[in-house]
């Protein structure tokens, strides 16, 4: 049971719950393939290789035979949980039921969850048949100093380009920013000297929607060590969320701990990087 309930208690007229500032949805659920139904530990997602035609050059010669590479990704699937007990007792002194809140508290977390798996295998390792693959130096933009800048922006769509992974290859790319590389493009005129832009930008305060070829996640969960905040760019297809059990959550009495009422939370997910030049990694400078 809570240990911090007893707060509720002093004041009577206080009839409902306030939650404190969070993330309560998940900003990348929808910006990754998403792979459902899931059964048993993991799933492997099957990798074609880029074929090459093969110039004819004998009349009636044999049918070539060019053996397709194949590689894999394995999505591994790991347990989430979180429960708390509400007193009976308790509801009568704080003249209010949190029975509801509590579940949405529950929630917002395995939403956030999500959000931590999934940004966990942008930057992180992905297992293979041959071993963990690292996102590659090659797919990385080191942070020389400085925060998200309008080159670095550029350097990282080129990049997309360069490996046919951006919306002319029928791509959907997604940039994830914190606050701070939010400032940074906001100060910056030669990103919002544009009207459009500019009144786009200033009527939200923030960056949002797609610009630049990006469509834009704020997230405050990026890592970050020491002054060195990474953010990162990919494609949809790029990266997979995998759910062998969706957020589920119960409410009922507990016969063992006096029949008060026991709320729980569960999720069982995981997530894999499925190709490396889908990804882009990007250091910036924050103090």
């Amino acid at each position: 049971m809570s240990q911090y309930i007893t707060e509720a208690f002093v004041q009577q007229f206080a009839d409902n719950f306030k939650h404190v500032a969070q993330q309560t949805e998940s900003r990348f659920q929808s910006a990754v393939t998403l792979e459902p139904g899931i059964v048993g530990m993991s799933k492997s997602v099957n990798r074609l290789g880029q074929r090459k035609a093969q110039r004819r050059l004998v009349r009636h010669g044999d049918t070539p035979i060019n053996d397709q590479p194949h590689s894999t990704r394995f999505i591994d699937l790991f347990d989430w949980e979180d429960g708390d007990m509400i007193d009976d007792l308790d509801k009568v002194r704080m003249l209010v039921d949190p029975t509801s809140d509590y579940v949405k508290a529950m929630v917002n977390a395995m939403n956030r969850t999500k959000d931590e798996v999934v940004i966990g295998v942008l930057g992180g390792n992905s297992r293979s048949a041959t071993g963990n693959v690292a996102l590659p130096a090659s797919q990385k933009i080191a942070v020389a100093g400085t925060g998200l800048t309008k080159a670095k922006i550029i350097q990282a769509k080129t990049m997309f380009r360069q490996k046919e992974a951006d919306a002319i290859g029928g791509e959907e790319l997604y940039m994830a920013y914190s606050a701070q590389a939010a400032g940074e493009i906001l100060s910056d005129s030669t990103l919002t000297s544009a009207d459009f832009m500019a009144s786009k930008f200033l009527e939200s305060g923030d960056v949002v929607g797609k610009w630049l070829g990006f469509t834009w996640i704020p997230s405050e969960m990026l890592p970050k060590v020491g002054n060195t905040r990474f953010l990162y760019a990919w494609a949809k297809s790029g990266v997979a969320l995998g759910i062998g059990k969706d957020t589920t959550t119960r409410v009922g009495e507990d016969p063992g701990k006096g029949f008060n009422v026991r709320v729980y939370a569960k999720q069982a997910i995981g997530a894999t990087r499925i190709e490396e030049e889908k990804v882009v990694e990007i250091a910036v400078q924050e103090a």
